[in-house]
């Protein structure tokens, strides 16, 4: 029972003891003054009087003093938004602003962020680079880094008016340098500390990426957000730490590209904002032709990869209006009938093409130039051209014996593969030319047709080669049995070549896909497959040589000595093949036994052997499927956004004009090409005797738009755009689309649900309230108090003067004016009530003191003159005059 007792009373002194608070911050918290928590606490619940009470006096609260979490009283009301509190507070000599200024913005309380930035204590750079330096060197902010400034924060938090305000005001915005810059800030700054560099620049670009920044400081808007979406995506790749944030900034910026592109209401804007030119000014955009279009901004989301502004429905609109020019009502037409007029016109195709090549302007060449049609012939083409392949790999067009003859002559077939093949030749070129190396470089596709036509010219030149050699009769005979021939016999190299070039031109059919809408997306869930397999197949390849090595190594020493023997493991080459066909179940177990070989050999085989099955079938393969999934599906999520971005990569070749007529028609040289040659000749004789002149720059800038623009309602276009003038001008177009976004952000803010911060928004007014009426009962009490008081003070004072003689002096009663009431009238009468109330009295006593004389002096005529103007003593007219003294 001792024992026990003893252990509770441990207990009990054990539970009894205070806990400590290791940390400063919170042990010295509640350390502070009662007056400055009263004050603290007054800021709190909006008492403005209260506040008022303890500022004032002899010994006033401080107004920098800070609760437990650091805050002072004007960052209390400002978090509150109280208005009248934060004017209070800033007319305070010594007070700091401190957080206060990032706190109104946040909130997005204008009024209190224009008080603010007024005060003498805030300057011009404070608000953009230079806020660090307002802090002192003991405070520190709990809710901001010192790298976030105002201008930077009203940025990130999208408040379009705070952030006018502060850029009228001078706040700036330093752009970040590149990340591979060595300039001595960044040198200085990274050593310091790289992860506060990281951090500004990501808040840097936080603040870039803002849609009110960019509207509100880009004189092009959407070329900005391209260009900083295609600088986040490089940021992303080469700073893997902040990934996620560099991709997260960048669809934003992406969305706000498509969102200004949202707000066009009509198609003359929409071409407005995809026709502007990348770096032309005002005056190049008067001297383009009106009717033709150079969708240059369209070409450059193309090449930044902005899939949701080029999938936008109103730019989609216009591509297909564009696409369709000359054919109107074709989609109304139902599948049959589309299907009817293609396969006439594919067969009009030589003569129209022939009537283009004599007539270029007419009506049928206009329409021969328009998007779909060279679509459909230049689709026309290449399929003659798989259909004369098909043929060439047939009998049809082999000579009998043909497998006999080395270096045969080409075929009439072969003739004409050969011209196709050339017609493809030119087409590339001139598409080369008129796009540049880069931007044909960047179509995976050209590369396609790269390798296609140069196996199709090494197939031609070693078969030319083959035929020379065999008529110089220096290499054998012509006719010769096929298993007698050199294995480097050119014509051997150019039949295999020639199969190769087979394969990439119907793979090549591939990319026509793009156009339909149910084959394009399974094109390019293919074109993903494929990067995956390329992934796929450098861990495969690293396992496959792994247990090559190890198989060739361990069976290598039972190299068989007949040659008809199996030597699937005996040789690197032989063991990599095994391996390989291994995983179609082409290899069987007894390919790894060993004729009179050891058991323990042949028992680490199976074992590695097995240990390959494993690792290649059950986790690679898998593995490959597992990835080839989850690209599927990356596509199939956003399948409509991805087939309408390939579909626009597909018809922009199309749009410009050139290149009308399909192979081998485009070989022909037509006499439009002969006119086109003279004139370029001609001005570049022109340029070279006069270099002054300035008419070729201008004939090059009008020459820019070559596509057409598309008409509405089947009207001549010329007729509602007969010059550039009535066209809209890009700047005018994109005020309005800015001004569009800015309220539309602003009504979406509006429509949010109400938060906790709103409520106790609610409760902060309901409290300032309270108290306002509080004081304003308070005041109605004392006024009330001492209109009664006054009222009784005058009816005595009244009373005394009519009661009066001139004999006897005036009688007070103590009833109502007695010493004890009289000093808590006083107390409870404010300054301007007691002006008030003076006033009252003299006035009174004015009139009583009329009335008195006139009586005083008809009561006295008799006598001679009165020696002073001070009544006598015991008179009414001196209490009278004492009382007005008073």
């Amino acid at each position: 029972m001792v024992g026990h007792s003893g252990g509770v009373k441990r207990a009990s002194r054990t539970s009894n003891r205070a806990v400590t608070i290791p940390l400063d911050t919170m042990k010295h918290a509640n350390c502070i003054d009662p007056k400055e928590r009263l004050f603290l606490d007054a800021a709190e619940k909006g008492d403005k009087h209260t506040m008022m009470r303890l500022l004032q006096g002899s010994n006033p609260v401080n107004v920098n003093c800070t609760n437990m979490l650091g805050r002072s009283a004007i960052q209390i009301a400002v978090d509150n938004e109280n208005t009248e509190i934060v004017e209070l507070l800033l007319k305070e000599d010594g007070v700091r602003i401190g957080d206060a200024l990032l706190y109104a913005i946040r909130e997005g309380v204008y009024r209190i962020v224009e008080m603010i930035i007024e005060h003498p204590t805030i300057q011009r750079d404070m608000l953009g680079t230079e806020w660090s330096k307002t802090r002192h060197m003991d405070e520190e902010s709990f809710d901001y880094s010192p790298d976030i400034s105002p201008v930077i924060l009203a940025a990130h938090c999208n408040q379009f008016e705070i952030l006018q305000l502060l850029l009228l005001h001078g706040a700036t915005i330093d752009r970040p340098h590149q990340l591979s810059c060595s300039c001595k800030r960044c040198q200085a700054q990274v050593h310091a500390d790289s992860l506060r560099h990281s951090l500004l620049r990501i808040n840097t670009y936080r603040a870039l990426a803002s849609p009110a920044w960019i509207s509100l400081t880009s004189p092009d808007p959407v070329l900005a957000a391209f260009k900083l979406s295609w600088e986040l995506e490089k940021l992303a790749l080469r700073e893997n730490e902040f990934k996620d944030s560099y991709l997260q900034l960048g669809h934003q910026v992406k969305k706000y590209a498509c969102d200004l592109l949202g707000q066009c209401r009509s198609s003359e804007e929409v071409i407005a904002v995809l026709n502007k030119t990348n770096d032309s000014d005002a005056e190049d955009e008067e001297e383009q032709d009106g009717d033709k279009l150079t969708l240059s901004r369209l070409k450059l989301a193309l090449k930044y990869e902005q899939k949701q502004f080029v999938a936008h429905p109103h730019c989609q609109q216009l591509l297909t209006s564009i696409w369709y020019e000359g054919l109107p009502g074709w989609r109304k037409r139902n599948g049959f009938t589309k299907f009817l007029i293609c396969t006439g016109l594919i067969l009009l195709l030589p003569f129209m093409s022939v009537y283009y090549w004599i007539f270029p302007r007419s009506k049928i060449g206009q329409l021969l130039r328009s998007p779909f049609m060279k679509f459909l012939y230049h689709s026309a083409s290449f399929g003659v051209f798989l259909f004369l392949l098909v043929c060439a790999s047939t009998d049809i067009s082999n000579a009998p014996r043909r497998e006999m003859f080395r270096g045969p002559a080409p075929s009439e077939l072969e003739w004409l593969i050969v011209l196709w093949v050339t017609g493809f030749i030119w087409g590339e070129c001139k598409q080369l030319w008129e796009e540049g190396l880069r931007a044909y470089i960047r179509q995976w596709w050209n590369w396609l047709d790269f390798i296609m036509l140069s196996l199709y010219l090494a197939t031609f030149s070693l078969r030319f080669v083959a035929y020379l050699q065999i008529e110089s009769g220096l290499y054998g005979p012509r006719e010769m049995a096929r298993k007698d021939w050199p294995t480097n016999d050119p014509t051997l190299i150019s039949e295999g070549l020639f199969a190769v070039a087979n394969i990439f031109s119907f793979a090549r059919i591939i990319f026509l896909f793009q156009a339909n809408q149910h084959l394009g997306p399974l094109q390019i869930s293919l074109g993903c497959m494929l990067i995956d397999i390329v992934k796929f197949l450098f861990i495969f390849f690293l396992v496959l040589t792994s247990f090559a090595c190890g198989l060739n190594q361990l069976y290598y020493y039972y190299k068989p000595t007949q040659t008809d023997e199996n030597d699937s493991f005996f040789t690197l080459g032989a063991s990599y093949m095994t391996l390989f066909w291994s995983m179609f179940s082409l290899t069987p177990p007894k390919e790894i036994e060993i004729k009179d070989g050891h058991n323990f050999t042949m028992m680490i085989g199976e074992f590695m052997f097995m240990a390959y099955h494993g690792m290649a079938i059950i986790v690679l393969l898998n593995m490959l499927i597992a990835m080839m999934s989850s690209s599927f599906q990356d596509i199939e999520n956003h399948c409509d956004m991805e087939w309408k971005f390939s579909r626009s990569k597909l018809w922009i070749g199309y749009f410009d004009e050139g290149s009308t007529l399909p192979p081998p028609f485009n070989l022909f040289i037509s006499p439009k090409s002969i006119y086109y040659l003279y004139c370029r000749f001609k001005r570049c004789l022109c340029s070279c005797f006069y270099r002054n002149q300035t008419s070729d720059g201008s004939h090059r800038k009008i020459s820019e738009g070559t596509i057409r623009r598309p008409t509405y309602n089947g009207d001549v276009q010329s007729k509602h755009y007969p010059c550039r003038k009535d066209t809209l001008q890009y700047q005018e177009v994109m005020r309005r689309l800015v001004s569009r976004c800015i309220h539309q952000y602003k009504k979406e803010g509006r429509q949010d649900g109400v938060n906790e911060d709103d409520l106790l928004e609610i409760k902060q007014d309901i409290s300032s309230l309270r108290y306002e009426l509080r004081e304003d009962r308070k005041k109605e009490a004392l006024n009330l108090q001492s209109a009664i008081n006054f009222d009784g003070v005058r009816k005595d004072m009244m009373h005394m003067l009519h009661s009066a003689s001139p004999n006897t002096s005036p009688h007070i009663p103590h009833s109502r004016s007695s010493p004890n009431n009289m000093a808590s009238f006083n107390a409870g009468l404010s300054q301007q009530d007691m002006d008030y109330l003076k006033f009252d009295i003299v006035k009174t006593l004015k009139a009583e003191m009329r009335e008195t004389i006139y009586g005083c002096f008809s009561n006295l005529a008799n006598q001679q003159a009165v020696a002073t103007l001070t009544p006598p003593v015991d008179s009414d007219l001196y209490q009278t005059h004492l009382y007005t003294q008073l």
